[in-house]
């Protein structure tokens, strides 16, 4: 469906095609002359955000987050929602499948005041609203990350490794279609002008979220360092345990194979305090070796 000039008053026009079918498209490229190419980049729904210089205009292509998307996403697709914008010197054109929440807004605030004045302005306004709607889902995976580091720090024996990966695919692609945004917004510098203003807030709004991105990133790894190591810690203890037991009742089992061997000339084996005797070395050597490991510290473990 194409709606036509959303604002009025204005030196340019704005036309927005929502979830736009064959005979629409047929349409654009008649009345919008449209290159061919760009409009099956619009149509590839995995296209990742892109800038192009044609001689019907500019082309930029973005990728906004989608906020009904499952918890369980992890690809761009399923994350982000396409919106292509088709820019000349007095029109703009935007197309995407889908209702874009940021767009409802900007179109509000255009129809409430006299801004923007320029197509530039208005760019920047639609573009900024594609980059913010990654604030959200950015401080979601930051509470997530303060859960994990709540589960780590009080020494829970085991993550949950669905939850991991799930937390690092959202925030590989994330970044990823940040990267993708800059590097586009870097290459439409000439459409921008004497509006080179605009471009730098744009871009540093992006820098903005992918420096917490990054925080985010490597918190996340130095913790889960951390929580290896906590296991490693733990498997050692469990170890030393292990070993003290071990060495207390190794020569306990060297007395009860030394004697049970089938020979009838070991010594004192018709003495009728020789089990006694052995008895009380079997005890004398348990109580010495507990005796040594508690001296030695062994038996001191750290408190969970």
């Amino acid at each position: 469906m194409i709606t036509e000039n959303l604002l009025s008053n204005r030196s340019f026009t704005w036309f927005d095609v929502h979830e736009p079918h064959s005979d629409d498209f047929e349409r654009l490229n008649t009345e919008f002359n449209l290159p061919y190419l760009l409009v099956q980049d619009t149509l590839r729904p995995e296209h990742l955000p892109k800038y192009e210089f044609t001689e019907e205009g500019h082309f930029l292509m973005m990728r906004s987050f989608d906020s009904e998307c499952g918890a369980e996403a992890t690809t761009v697709q399923d994350m982000t929602r396409k919106i292509a914008l088709y820019i000349t010197d007095h029109r703009l054109l935007t197309i995407h499948r889908v209702e874009l929440p940021y767009l409802s807004k900007v179109i509000e605030k255009c129809k409430k005041t006299d801004q923007p004045k320029t197509i530039q302005g208005l760019v920047h306004q639609v573009v900024l609203g594609t980059i913010r709607s990654y604030e959200d889902p950015i401080n979601n995976l930051q509470n997530l990350y303060d859960d994990f580091e709540s589960d780590v720090l009080s020494k829970k024996l085991g993550l949950d490794t669905t939850r991991i990966y799930l937390f690092r695919r959202q925030l590989f692609v994330i970044k990823r279609i940040l990267k993708q945004t800059n590097d586009a917004l870097y290459h439409s510098k000439e459409f921008w002008d004497e509006n080179q203003s605009m471009l730098q807030d744009l871009k540093e709004n992006i820098d903005q979220l992918y420096f917490q991105l990054d925080e985010i990133s490597d918190n996340f790894e130095h913790l889960f360092e951390l929580h290896i190591a906590l296991n490693d810690q733990r498997a050692n203890e469990v170890m030393k345990v292990l070993t003290v037991f071990s060495t207390i009742l190794l020569p306990l089992n060297f007395l009860a194979s030394f004697y049970g061997m089938n020979f009838t000339q070991i010594p004192g084996l018709e003495s009728k305090h020789a089990l006694n005797l052995v008895i009380t070395a079997m005890i004398l050597i348990c109580v010495g070796g507990i005796w040594f490991f508690r001296y030695k510290g062994w038996f001191k473990t750290p408190r969970e």
